[in-house]
């Protein structure tokens, strides 16, 4: 086998090994249309027929993610596996992600072969939105808590606290430990102007006069009326006292004030004070996926 980046016109055949046939134009065009942080490897004999693809992407902060590799026999596929992984180590990806159903448990073994390791599972929440009862779900002041809406001069004091939410994390730490701060840092995609969509939390609870105490953000929903909790985070000192509670209860009332339709969040499947949490507040699970990890130093 010939293994190289496919070219143009073998995008659309190689999505086709990757994805169904309702998915292959999608990934497709989303390859042509920015396909840098992308790379679609394929083996080919030599006739130029294709026997093996794999997709992966470099994210921000030193993060990659991978789908399952396919084709018609292990040689192509191993070999087009290898060479994505390369790819992805090129440009100093730390941690690559990968994800399948449950079903799709025996397609990861390509994967597994090239280092990647069954981490754990992740969860998928959603919460209907209530328009009766949602509308007084959060009660500011009788709250001790202080949401300060992110603001380009306050990026200092936002990024401190958020570093400081992920000691002792119990959402998947494998995600964290190779990474330096600025990489943890640069994962977060900066918000939109409006609407707010990250918080700094400070509290008047504590010791020190409006101490900060962890962080919420949001992001878009899987759904254009959903709105997701793309992180939120207690710094170590302030856990156990409730907050968490309290943001989730601000998280359930923005939603009502924004007119969106749902809330939805994904979560570590060993993080069992964060699954019982949001059951407390009326969350449901909607799906739920398989994670596979590879870790490779710089």
């Amino acid at each position: 086998f010939v293994v190289s980046r496919a070219a143009p016109h073998e995008l659309l055949p190689a999505c086709r090994l990757l994805f169904a046939a309702t998915h292959a134009e999608h990934s497709r065009d989303r390859l042509l249309a920015d396909g840098r942080a992308s790379a679609l490897f394929v083996a080919r004999d030599a006739g130029g027929r294709l026997h093996a693809a794999a997709l992966v992407e470099a994210l921000p902060g030193a993060m990659g993610v991978a789908w399952a590799p396919r084709g018609d026999s292990r040689d192509a596929i191993d070999a087009v596996t290898v060479a994505a992984c390369a790819w992805l180590r090129e440009r100093r990806v730390k941690v690559c992600q990968a994800f399948a159903a449950a079903s799709e448990r025996e397609e990861m073994a390509p994967l597994e072969r090239c280092g990647f390791r069954h981490a754990t599972q992740l969860v998928f929440l959603r919460r209907e939105v209530d328009r009766e009862r949602d509308q007084a779900v959060w009660q500011p002041l009788q709250s001790p808590l202080t949401l300060c809406s992110y603001k380009p001069g306050s990026a200092q004091p936002f990024a401190q606290t958020l570093v400081m939410t992920h000691e002792a994390s119990l959402d998947c730490p494998e995600l964290n430990e190779p990474r330096t701060t600025a990489e943890l840092l640069d994962g977060f995609r900066q918000p939109e102007p409006t609407p707010a969509r990250w918080y700094r939390v400070l509290a008047t609870d504590v010791p020190h006069v409006s101490a900060a105490v962890g962080v919420l953000m949001f992001d878009d929903g899987p759904e254009p009326t959903d709105r997701e909790i793309s992180y939120v985070g207690i710094v170590p000192g302030a856990r156990r006292r409730g907050y968490a509670d309290q943001l989730i209860r601000f998280a359930i009332w923005v939603t009502y004030a924004q007119g969106d339709r749902a809330l939805t969040v994904s979560v570590d499947a060993r993080n069992e004070p964060a699954m019982k949490l949001y059951a407390r507040h009326g969350f449901v699970e909607y799906d739920r996926r398989e994670v596979w990890l590879a870790s490779w130093s710089a």
